[in-house]
């Protein structure tokens, strides 16, 4: 606990977000719809870029589909679709500096290992899933991004 002698000289300093991005996980739309409003709305008066990100996860995908390179090429179309349909979301609600971003493998890895790099977002905005699952109520992607975050992660409900 700091002294009340240093809270006195303490000021509170405004954090203006350049760079945001948003995971969209097209497996629990409730969820990504809540994180992309926040994520919106906290980046609009910033002025800040919008990164929306999408994971295309292989493991979505039976043994026997996994067979057929079409298979793939259908999930990935299938998520840019999605994915340019939230950007156009965004830009509508005033968002001008706004990317889209597809990435392939395991959400929180390729996130925290591929988009984070190279976007080098101040914040990531994730949605927390709807369901309950073994009395858990975060989901896998939100927690593996929150445990392994160079930046601020916040978990929108």
């Amino acid at each position: 606990m700091k002294p009340i002698e240093e809270l006195k000289d303490y000021h509170v300093k405004k954090i203006t977000p350049k760079r945001v991005l948003v995971a969209i996980d097209v497996d629990d739309f409730t969820s990504s719809d809540q994180a992309f409003d926040f994520a919106c709305t906290i980046s609009l008066p910033a002025q800040a870029q919008l990164g929306i990100v999408t994971v295309v996860e292989s493991r979505d995908i039976n043994v026997f589909d996994s067979l057929s390179p079409g298979k793939m090429d259908e999930k990935r179309l299938e998520a840019s679709h999605d994915l340019m349909t939230y950007v156009k979301k965004a830009q509508e609600f005033g968002l001008v500096d706004t990317k889209p971003i597809l990435a392939e493998g395991t959400p929180d890895k390729a996130i925290l290992d591929e988009v984070v790099p190279q976007f080098k977002p101040d914040l990531i905005v994730v949605g927390s899933e709807t369901k309950k699952i073994s009395g858990k109520t975060i989901g896998s992607q939100a927690e593996g991004i929150i445990e392994r975050s160079p930046v601020s992660v916040i978990v929108v409900r």
